[in-house]
């Protein structure tokens, strides 16, 4: 009876140390979801990642990451976001516009959600919305028409590809319109819907006598510019990107912001957020304004565009 008794309680010991070391092991889960793959994205969820890691610490380790990504489909987007709520995740990260708003939409403030690289919050709705916040990427127009004035002295015509569900698009370039149109140069607008609209979208851009094209923070046409560039190559017109990865891939020069640093910004908050020192409210916001000039001398040269004085310009290649 004794010997029996003896292997009960080593069952039981056991199938205690069970539960206890499946209960250890469950880990929160941090919820991400990316709009799209490009480098720009790419870079804000490592920085995500990073910043995380650093204000974490140890901690870090508690928890899971579940990354998402919506291939540029915002209704994908909502499906991933509801699916979040629904496994009632710690928190939520979302990298570029649509995501945030289907992720600030889907969590109706019950779970808080962190966004990165929105370039107008407030017309995206984000900042009305309860335990929301996060950085901007809003970009620094005045620095862009400079520096594509430095380059094509005499523009006149800057055509610019948008897709018209994408609300930062659609605000950004009411702004470059504005800002062009006080230094005489025209925008030449060409919207899409989706991303299979964007080769004969740029063919009928090219067709309209533009000095060049500049790209805004618009996800679907950034993710396509290996569609984008050979074509405009071919033409000898020049594409001005708006951060430094799209300058690496190919466009000529880009008043840039820094986006693995925006997302390390962002991972701090969403950190500190986690260990309950902030709650997700605009106070905390990040909005980055700081540009730094990059060009490429390979498509310089590709291009045949006479060299400016490219003093204080980063070249990339």
């Amino acid at each position: 009876m004794k010997k029996i008794v003896n292997i009960l309680m080593f069952v039981l010991v056991l199938l205690l140390s069970v539960v206890s070391f499946t209960a250890c092991s469950e880990k929160e889960v941090i919820g991400i979801i990316q709009f799209g793959e490009h480098d720009s994205l790419n870079d804000c969820y490592n920085g995500m990642i990073k910043g995380l890691k650093s204000e974490l610490g140890d901690e870090y380790n508690k928890y899971k990451i579940d990354l998402q990504n919506s291939n540029f489909e915002a209704s994908t987007s909502a499906s991933q976001a509801n699916t979040f709520v629904s496994k009632n995740v710690k928190i939520i990260g979302a990298i570029a516009t649509p995501t945030a708003m289907a992720a600030a939409t889907a969590a109706k403030g019950t779970i808080p959600v962190v966004y990165c690289a929105v370039s107008d919050p407030v017309s995206a709705g984000l900042t009305t919305m309860r335990n929301v916040t996060g950085s901007s990427d809003v970009l620094d127009f005045d620095s862009q028409l400079a520096l594509i004035k430095k380059f094509i002295p005499d523009v006149q015509k800057i055509g610019v590809l948008y897709t018209m569900s994408e609300e930062n698009s659609l605000s950004q370039i009411e702004t470059l319109t504005t800002k062009a149109n006080e230094l005489g140069i025209e925008i030449v607008r060409q919207a899409v819907t989706n991303a299979s609209e964007i080769p004969t979208a740029t063919d009928t851009l090219l067709a309209k006598n533009i000095d060049c094209i500049t790209n805004l923070t618009d996800n679907t046409v950034v993710g396509a510019l290996d569609v984008i560039l050979p074509k405009t190559n071919a033409k000898g017109i020049p594409v001005f990107g708006s951060e430094i990865d799209q300058v690496k891939n190919g466009c000529l020069a880009s008043a840039s912001l820094d986006y693995v640093a925006l997302g390390e910004q962002t991972g701090i908050i969403m950190a500190k957020i986690l260990k309950g020192e902030v709650v997700a409210s605009n106070d905390i916001a990040i909005k980055v304004e700081d540009s730094f000039n990059c060009y490429s001398q390979k498509v310089l040269d590709q291009l045949q565009i006479t060299a400016p004085d490219l003093t204080g310009i980063q070249n990339v290649d």
